[in-house]
């Protein structure tokens, strides 16, 4: 874990920076999707009204736009699912390490009241680190979650633009 993501005010930030990140993309995806529809609809009405005029471009782009943005975020979740499982086994290994450092060090201090230390000290250390996790992997999911929309944000933003310049109902 970057030690960014285990400092509890840098982790903060980094959740709250993440989050509106999130909340603006996702509000910009639902507004662009909201108007793609709106556009899409409008095209359809007017085919159907002159058959021969119809945008049959625009329509035959509505699946596989849609099949390549909604893998390629697939794609993306799957890497950054391993990535988050890969961080979860990091830390749970540095877990094991210190466990077995401060276990080493507890059983061999020559006196009890050393061993109640070396063990409380531990013990402290441990419920510390502990608290860092769930902050780190929300983090990480949050960034996971943006990754993901991104291709489908591009896709949704990209054919507002393009029905913007078109000349609807022509």
């Amino acid at each position: 874990m970057q030690a960014s993501r285990l400092n509890s005010a840098a982790a903060m930030d980094d959740f709250l920076s993440a989050a509106r990140r999130n909340y603006s993309q996702t509000m910009e995806l639902t507004f662009a999707a909201a108007e793609v529809v709106f556009r899409r609809m409008t095209l359809g009405g007017f085919a159907m009204l002159d058959p021969t005029g119809g945008d049959y471009d625009e329509f035959s782009r509505m699946v596989p736009e849609k099949a390549e943005a909604f893998s390629d975020a697939s794609s993306i979740l799957m890497r950054r699912t391993a990535q988050i499982g890969q961080e979860v086994t990091r830390f749970v290994s540095d877990e094991i390490m210190r466990a077995a450092e401060a276990a080493t060090a507890v059983m061999t201090t020559p006196d009890p009241a050393g061993m109640i230390a070396g063990q409380a000290d531990a013990g402290i250390s441990w419920a510390a680190r502990l608290t860092t996790l769930p902050r780190a992997i929300c983090v990480l999911a949050l960034e996971a979650q943006a990754a993901a929309l991104t291709p489908i944000h591009r896709a949704a933003t990209d054919n507002v633009e393009r029905l913007r310049k078109g000349d609807v109902g022509r």
